[in-house]
């Protein structure tokens, strides 16, 4: 299994009501990309935004990417207080 395939399926499970996107990771930056079609998605990725900056799984930042919009950066929040 890949880090990709690991990491697709990671998100899959955590966060199942986003539906389908395209993932990409980029190992060197350690970023996370997250591309949809669909602006309703994208509302729903960003309502859990404080959630995905808060998994500890060696990634950096998440982007997430939709044709015609801005990129939205998701800069990882370390985890010092494991009680929230």
């Amino acid at each position: 299994m890949t880090c990709l395939q690991l990491l697709s399926e990671f998100i899959a499970f955590k966060f199942p009501w986003w539906g389908v996107c395209h993932i990409t990771f980029k190992h060197e930056i350690k970023t996370v990309y997250i591309y949809n079609e669909n602006p309703n998605k994208r509302a729903i990725i960003l309502r859990d935004a404080r959630e995905i900056a808060r998994l500890d799984i060696g990634v950096d930042q998440f982007v997430i990417v939709q044709p015609g919009y801005s990129e939205i950066m998701i800069p990882m929040i370390a985890n010092k207080d494991f009680k929230n």
